[in-house]
């Protein structure tokens, strides 16, 4: 069981850093449909975090919602409620300093309990929304809080994907921040670069003026979502030459375990696949025909063990991912948490 008041102390004072007189709008949602599970896990850390940021003189909002409510809404309600004038965002953006969304879902985009015709209107919708986040550079946090659906996809018991996630959002932030910081200078000063997978190495040069870094510093990003802890970098991807063992590889709430990748000039000549799974077929078609961008992430977070889930996972230590996109851009990520990296002379 996770301790719900040290970790909303933690977020609040060393995350967010929260002043006196802030507005802080903490969103959740209740997860009542017929097969929900677990439908009020959000309820007490909600309770935490308004008490916390109250307790400094700042004051919380809370948008509770409903699963139920949000399919209703989206299948019920006439296109018109959908056009909302962008003002009423603006006005309402402007009164809030943070905003912090418990739920995972929200951020893995997952919409299983509403159609597509109904996701469709729920992403015009948000539109605005998101714009005016982005233009005003508001401070977003998402928690990505585990459920015991998340614990059931990753293949872990409840309570050890708790013990997962207090560890890795219930760190020191500063030196998470001075890690990311040395990280960031290192690979700010050198392009190319091999890595070692069991006896096979991979070739390739990265783009180092366009480093991200993810450390929980609101000063580099306005956006976190935890855990965290990683570097993103861009990769040219006319540079893979090698192979690559992925020991396992994250797609559409899908793992695959032992692939190895056979890259040369950035294309994929062949896939291996130690098991035979059902959805081989299809990530092997995606990667080969995968889009020109790719990253590499590096994660330095050491709180904590793998989870089976690549937003937790991505952020482990030491742990080297190349990321692709399908050709619809949605990522593939293809991780290894034994592999090493060093520059390539």
């Amino acid at each position: 069981m996770m301790q719900y008041p040290e970790l909303a102390l933690n977020i609040v004072t060393n995350l967010l850093k929260i002043h006196s007189n802030d507005i802080v709008s903490i969103s959740g949602e209740i997860y009542n449909c017929e097969n929900s599970k677990n439908p009020l896990i959000e309820i007490p850390f909600i309770e935490e975090l308004a008490l916390t940021i109250r307790k400094l003189g700042a004051f919380p909002v809370l948008e509770i919602s409903t699963e139920n409510l949000k399919k209703r809404f989206f299948s019920e309600m006439p296109d018109k409620i959908f056009s909302v004038p962008p003002n009423y965002y603006k006005n309402w953006i402007d009164t809030i300093d943070y905003f912090l969304e418990v739920s995972w879902k929200n951020y893995t985009g997952s919409l299983e309990t509403i159609t597509r015709a109904q996701a469709t209107k729920f992403e015009n919708s948000a539109k605005s929304v998101i714009k005016h986040l982005h233009k005003q550079k508001k401070k977003i946090i998402y928690f990505n809080l585990p459920t015991q659906e998340l614990a059931d996809k990753a293949g872990l018991e409840y309570n050890e994907l708790q013990k997962i996630y207090s560890k890795s959002v219930n760190c020191n932030y500063d030196y998470l921040r001075n890690i990311g910081s040395n990280i960031l200078d290192e690979y700010s000063s050198y392009a190319n670069y091999q890595i070692f997978s069991e006896n096979e190495k991979l070739n390739l040069k990265i783009n180092r003026s366009k480093i991200k870094l993810f450390s929980g510093d609101f000063k580099r990003q306005h956006i976190i979502s935890l855990p965290t802890g990683y570097v993103e970098i861009p990769i040219f991807r006319e540079e893979l030459n090698g192979i690559y063992l992925a020991d396992k590889i994250y797609y559409q709430d899908n793992i695959f375990c032992n692939v190895k990748m056979k890259f040369e000039n950035g294309s994929i000549r062949y896939l291996v696949f130690k098991n035979d799974n059902k959805g081989n077929v299809k990530l092997q078609n995606e990667l080969l025909n995968s889009l020109n961008n790719c990253y590499l992430t590096i994660g330095f977070n050491d709180n904590f063990q793998a989870s089976n889930h690549i937003y937790y996972d991505r952020c482990l230590e030491d742990n080297i991912s190349l990321i692709f996109l399908d050709r619809n851009s949605s990522p593939i990520y293809a991780s290894n948490q034994n592999s090493s990296i060093k520059k390539r002379i």
